[in-house]
Parts: C-alpha cells; sequence; structure tokens
C-alpha cells in the first residue's frame, strides 16, 4: 500500500512513508514480565528494547529528505523474523 500511493501521489511532490516499529518501551508494553522483557531482548539485534527516542529520529531523518518514498522502515527486524516463522 506504502509503494503504491508514494506512486500515485509522487507526481504531485507527495511523500509517502511507513515505519514498523519492533518493540518499543512504551505504556503498551508496561504490564510485561520481566522475563518476557528478556526474552524480546534476546531475539533483537541491539539486544534492548528500544525506545520512543528511536522512531522519533527515523521520523526526523524521513522528514529531512525530500527523496525517499515508498519505503517501509522497519526498526529492530525482530518482527520481520516472527512474521516469516508464522507463514
Amino acid at each position: 500500500m506504502t509503494k503504491a500511493l508514494a506512486k500515485e501521489v509522487g507526481p504531485s511532490n507527495i511523500r509517502v512513508n511507513a515505519i514498523a516499529p519492533g518493540a518499543i518501551d512504551t505504556d503498551m508494553n508496561k504490564d510485561l514480565a520481566e522475563k518476557e522483557i528478556e526474552e524480546l531482548e534476546k531475539e533483537i539485534p541491539l539486544g534492548r528494547i528500544g525506545k520512543p527516542e528511536d522512531i522519533a529520529n527515523c521520523i526526523k531523518w524521513l522528514a529531512e529528505n525530500e527523496y525517499i518514498t515508498g519505503q517501509v522502515i522497519t526498526i529492530d527486524r525482530r518482527m520481520d523474523k516472527l512474521i516469516k516463522k508464522s507463514i
């Protein structure tokens, strides 16, 4: 959908991108047990849960770059691994 929309509105100089975050330290994860967090961190290449600032930095980078469009940026890559396992 991101690529299709980017192609459709690109001639109007409108950029379309998406961010697909993995595990981020937000209220959504506040009820996870310490063991669950440790298991998540084992699957993340950097060995830690992401921070909201990690996502904000990506948003800022995309906003400042006038040429990138039609991209889905996965932050931490863990979710890709889980999706492939379920297929």
